[in-house]
Order: structure tokens, then sequence, then C-alpha cells
């Protein structure tokens, strides 16, 4: 019996790929082909999308989102070994700046590579996803390759890397709220004393403070110099940065899921002083990204309002699930989020290199300068 032949193809644009093909793969997920063509058509300068394809005697059998960029491996240091790498970089300015190629989406949950259900269990698929990556990180000149930020249930595939000199590391971990309630009230009594007391207090002290309005919208059109100041300024504020979006991803969004896209947008005595970008989809709701203008959300407690507004929306939905992303974890998890644990794997090229990540992974995890993850391990 003749083997099927594997060939691989890797495009540098989305639309280069059949629809269908991404469909076939991938199935039914919360971003799928419109989402990444969203980001191809938002000019992220700090990224370079690419899409590896496998055919299986021409029929598809895999698709690996890819992109290439500038990745800081101190990412997660606090503290004093913050403190040192800035020290060194002001001698040695790409100290532990690396040109990388991932494997992954640079603004998803999490990672995911599509498989078609006719090649799950070709072991061989693997081999021509690596050969392909390798050939890419030597054309685009990106020494280091990471599989970003995959799930649990996508070990059993990966972990296979280990054994081809790939190390494995724990990410900065994602939260998920289960939403097992039949109304907010109910939501409200399965958090501590304390904490549901804190608030409660700083709900009152919200509203009582001025007059805030919560309006949904699926298109921010109108607004978006407003909504990207906002997003600017929380991106700004951030102790963790790796994305940035722009301008004209919060516009194509809209344009490209306009079932999905969900804006919330917090006013303040009539002025915008909040929106929060949500995706839902089917029992999910996704919350994407927030900005905030601190000198109005911090005296009315808008992260707060917004928290709860959106766990009461979605309670009155029916969804089961409410997905915060990454970092920020001490809010999340005090407010009843649990931790998602996601696994980065990576190689440098270089032999020597590669030893020495193996024992900087160990340095730089996330949870050795997080004690909100720490405490949640220890739970």
């Amino acid at each position: 019996m003749t083997m099927p032949a594997i060939t691989y193809r890797i495009f540098d644009n989305i639309e280069e790929i059949d629809r269908g093909d991404w469909d076939a793969v991938f199935g039914s997920v919360p971003e799928g082909y419109q989402f990444y063509r969203t980001l191809a058509d938002s000019g992220l300068s700090e990224f370079v999308f690419y899409y590896l394809a496998i055919y299986c005697d021409n029929r598809i059998a895999l698709i690996a989102p890819l992109f290439s960029a500038e990745f800081n491996l101190d990412i997660a240091a606090e503290g004093a070994a913050l403190k040192i790498v800035k020290s060194v970089r002001k001698i040695f300015k790409r100290f532990l700046v690396v040109k990388t190629l991932f494997c992954g989406c640079p603004f998803s949950e999490y990672g995911l590579i599509g498989i078609s259900n006719d090649f799950r269990g070709d072991t061989r698929l693997l081999d021509h996803l690596l050969k392909g990556i390798k050939e890419l990180s030597l054309t685009v000149k990106s020494p280091l390759i990471i599989f970003k930020d995959f799930p649990q249930d996508s070990v059993f595939l990966l972990d296979v890397l280990k054994g081809r000199g790939f190390s494995r590391v724990e990410s900065f971990p994602g939260v998920c709220l289960d939403l097992e309630f039949s109304s907010f009230e109910e939501y409200l009594k399965s958090l501590g004393r304390s904490t549901r007391k804190g608030l409660n207090k700083k709900l009152r002290q919200a509203y009582s403070r001025g007059n805030i309005e919560v309006k949904l919208v699926h298109d921010v059109g109108g607004q978006i110099d407003r909504i990207f100041k906002l997003y600017e300024n929380t991106y700004h504020n951030g102790s963790t940065k790796f994305e940035r979006l722009t301008g004209k991803f919060f516009l194509q969004i809209s344009e490209n899921l306009p079932e999905e896209t969900h804006y919330f947008l917090y006013y303040v005595d009539g002025r915008l002083a909040a929106f929060n970008l949500c995706f839902r989809y089917k029992d999910l709701l996704i919350d994407k990204f927030i900005g905030f203008d601190y000198d109005i959300s911090n005296y009315y407690n808008l992260y707060f309002v917004s928290w709860a507004h959106n766990v009461k929306w979605c309670i009155e939905q029916g969804l089961r699930y409410y997905h915060l992303g990454q970092t920020d974890y001490e809010p999340k998890i005090r407010l009843g989020g649990r931790l998602l644990p996601l696994y980065v794997y990576l190689r440098h090229g270089n032999i020597f290199f590669n030893l020495l990540l193996k024992f900087l992974v160990l340095l730089l995890k996330p949870d050795n300068f997080d004690e909100d993850i720490r405490r949640q391990k220890r739970c």
C-alpha cells in the first residue's frame, strides 16, 4: 500500500488559504479565520504573520498560525531580577531580546494548531510541522522558536517536542470564571464574606458618586479616537507588554466579526470613561481588551463596575463561562476566577544558547515573580 505524500506550504497572507480548508482543520473555534484576517489587516508593525499548511495527497491535514517578532525573554521578570536586566541593557541594549518565530498568535486566548480529524493519529505531521518552522526561522533570521501558550489538552501532542531539543515551561495562565449561577445575587453569595462586602461597597460608592451608564454596541467607528486613547492608557499602564494593537483593529473587528463583537461602553456623567471589548461565542464570553480614563475610572471604581456588569450580563444571557485573559490575577482570583494552565515550548538554534535557555526559563517563569499565581497553586 502506497503511503500518502505529505507536503507543506508556508503562506504570508491568510487569504491565500482556502476558507474551507481552514474550517476543516480548526472546526468551530472562538477565534477563527475572520479573527486572524482582522489581525492581518490591522497594520500591526511589531508582528509578521505566516501560516504553515500541511497536505496529505493534496488534502488539507494541518494548519499552524505563525508570527515573528522581537521577544524579551525577561517579560515575566520583576523586582531585583528586572533591575539587573535593565542595568545590563544600559551596556548591551539587546540583552535577552531575541528575534523569534512563534507558533500561535499574539492576541488569542491560547495557542491552537488545526488538525483534520482524518489525520489526528498521524505522528508524521509534527515532523513536517517542525521541518517547515525550521525552514521559515532560517528565512526570517529568527533563531528562537516558541510554541506559545498552549493549553493542557495540547500537551499530549506537543510534549514530543521535549525530545527534539525544546524546553517546556509554564506561561502566564489564563483565568476563567465558571458561571453556574441563576442570578447575580447567587454569584455574590459564592464569594468570601470580605470579598462580597468589598465588592458591594465599591459598587455603592461608584453609583453614588455620579451617573454611570453602560451601553452595548457592536461598532465604535464614531468614537474610535476616544476608544484607542483609552486602550493606550491601559497598555502603557500595564507592567507586562508584548502585543500592541492599532486603532484599525478596533474598527476591523466589528466588520469581520459583527455577531461576536461586543463593546461595553462606560459613561460617567455623559463622558466615555472606559470600554471593554468582548467576544461572545456560544456559552462563552471572552474579555479581550479594556481601556480606562484613569482620572475618572479610579474614583468611580470602573474596573469593579465592569466586572459586576459583565458577570450579571453573562448570567442573564445564559452564558456558562467568562474568560478573563492573562495577568492582573489578584482581583480575578479573589472574585471567583480559576487559573487555566498554559505552556510554552521553546528552542534556540544555537546549541550553546539552547542549553543556557533551559536554565533561563526556569528562572524567569511567571510564578517566580507573581505571588498571586503561587498562592493559587498552593490552594
